[in-house]
């Protein structure tokens, strides 16, 4: 938990509003509170976090092999234990504890303390801290809370591809909110460029030349034809990296490309819609020719952004910055109200009108 110095208007006058240099919203308002009041909350706040439990015939968990988390499956996870130890195959001990709030327990990529047992077979007993990761809102019959897709990483790939004819800006928006969150640097990556028309591909180049503009990579690549590949395969080096991004967009194609071998299976899309069918089940780190990890996830149908006030998602906007103190009332939503800086310079041309739009689908996502 954060502490909130100050009202939303104070806030308003930072000049540069990115996640890296500012206090996220605090749930708690202050409300008059005094300094000592507010210190007590946190610290009782501290108090309930799980800690290092002692386990009868293990001793403290801190005195446990630790190692990363580089493979995930169904409730099992593969962990490289650090100092050569080797890899062996892990479940959740029932009642594991975490430095991690409402959250997903175990994710790839997680460094976690583990209790070893016969036959390369182990129990994970606590999860410690992500320094990053990519996220998103849990969805289906677990609807709520915090799925996390991968954690402790440098940049994510947000793979999209151009072949479908109803591309949509909007999911590459999502995902750089999502990565912005997570303290990740967000890669954007058209894949599949072979299969589009040369008309069509130009106005999707000159449509996308946006994220360029903002200071955002942009690739264009082709795992089939090679074209592209190695300006990603440089992105990937000596750094830890995730491809996220929808069924059928060719994720796992463009790993087994970088690799050099057929490492993940892959599928044809549906040509009743052109989306694509599952095909990675599971996530799994790998290390990159040349130097770097990669971690490939499952197909995405949906990414909701999780933990996000809605007064807060024009921080995560870049174009936005320049006008957020102009606007008549602050805070503003940038969605409706009078004498609006933002609405402004997306009706003069100066923030671009797709990106706007985004901004306006995912604000109505947000609780």
């Amino acid at each position: 938990m954060s502490k909130q110095k100050g009202s939303h208007r104070t806030r308003r006058t930072l000049k540069d509003w990115t996640k890296g240099n500012r206090e996220r919203v605090s749930r708690l308002e202050r409300e008059g509170n005094s300094d000592e009041h507010f210190d007590a909350v946190e610290s009782g706040y501290q108090r309930m976090k799980p800690r290092a439990v002692t386990i009868e015939g293990v001793g403290e968990v801190d005195s446990l092999p630790r190692g990363q988390v580089t493979q995930a499956q169904s409730g099992t996870y593969d962990v490289l234990l650090e100092e050569q130890q080797g890899v062996i195959s892990c479940r959740v001990k029932r009642g594991a504890s975490t430095d991690n709030d409402d959250a997903t327990l175990v994710a790839i990529g997680d460094f976690v303390r583990v209790q070893p047992l016969e036959g390369d077979h182990g129990l994970i007993h606590h999860v410690e801290e992500r320094k990053t990761l990519i996220g998103r809102k849990r969805t289906g019959r677990k609807k709520g809370g915090h799925q996390v897709i991968a954690s402790n990483l440098d940049q994510i790939f947000c793979v999209a591809t151009a072949e479908r004819d109803d591309f949509r800006r909007s999911v590459i928006d999502r995902y750089i909110v999502g990565a912005l969150l997570g303290d990740v640097t967000p890669v954007i990556v058209l894949n599949k460029i072979d299969t589009a028309p040369e008309s069509y591909l130009e106005a999707l180049a000159e449509d996308m030349l946006i994220y360029e503009e903002l200071g955002y990579k942009l690739l264009f690549v082709s795992a089939k034809t090679g074209a592209g590949m190695d300006e990603l395969r440089e992105e990937c080096c000596d750094k830890v990296s995730a491809m996220v991004g929808q069924s059928g967009v060719g994720k796992s194609t463009l790993v087994n490309a970088l690799l050099g071998r057929e490492e993940r299976e892959t599928g044809a899309v549906r040509e009743s819609d052109g989306r694509g069918r599952h095909t990675t089940v599971g996530s799994e780190i790998f290390l990159i020719p040349g130097g770097g990890y990669l971690i490939d996830t499952p197909g995405l149908r949906e990414f909701g952004i999780h933990d996000l006030e809605p007064q807060e998602l024009d921080g995560y906007f870049v174009e936005f910055f320049d006008f957020l103190q102009e606007c008549k009332y602050l805070p503003c939503s940038h969605t409706h109200e009078p004498e609006c800086a933002v609405i402004e310079a997306v009706e003069l041309g100066k923030i671009d009108q797709g990106r706007y739009m985004s901004y306006l689908s995912i604000i109505d996502t947000l609780e």
